[in-house]
């Protein structure tokens, strides 16, 4: 079992860097391009290797200190997890990452493996999973996209005013 589970998460890992590097480049880009022409915005950009390596760092950093939160969330607060789970949860996630990596659509490194656990354990029995902790965390989801949007607006149209 434990390698299975290194294997899928080296997968999970190569999945996770294709699919937020974009996500790191597009933050760049917008900092480094605001202020240019006097409107901002994204232009073709090339982060330089040392740059690139600085981002990465950075966000290893920021994944490697949750791991632990996240994965004591899931692991209490959706589905009492196994080995068995875990691994196919990787797996999944991986799945759902490269495709929409692929598509060009990154997504929530936490939303594809949180789904991935509740999948897994759903597939033994509807009883296996605490629906309200889904329900909650799927609220709190739909929520984060339109608030977001509104906030920047907010943000961008409080910044026009300066």
């Amino acid at each position: 079992m434990l390698s299975a589970h290194l294997l899928a998460y080296t997968a999970q890992c190569v999945a996770y860097a294709a699919n937020d590097g974009q996500k790191m480049i597009a933050v760049v880009s917008v900092a480094l391009n605001v202020g240019r022409d006097g409107l901002g915005g994204v232009g073709p950009l090339e982060v330089p290797p040392v740059w690139m390596a600085v981002l990465v760092a950075l966000f290893l950093a920021g994944s490697l200190t949750s791991l632990t939160r996240v994965g004591g969330r899931l692991g209490r607060g959706l589905v009492i997890t196994r080995p068995l789970h875990i691994v196919s949860a990787e797996t999944a996630a991986t799945g759902a990452v490269l495709g929409s990596w692929a598509l060009g659509s990154p997504v929530s490194m936490t939303q594809s493996i949180t789904a991935g656990v509740v999948g897994v354990a759903a597939s033994e029995g509807a009883r296996r999973v605490r629906w309200q902790s889904v329900v909650n965390m799927g609220t709190a989801w739909l929520v984060t996209l339109p608030s977001s949007m509104a906030l920047g607006c907010l943000a961008g149209l409080a910044m026009r005013l300066l």
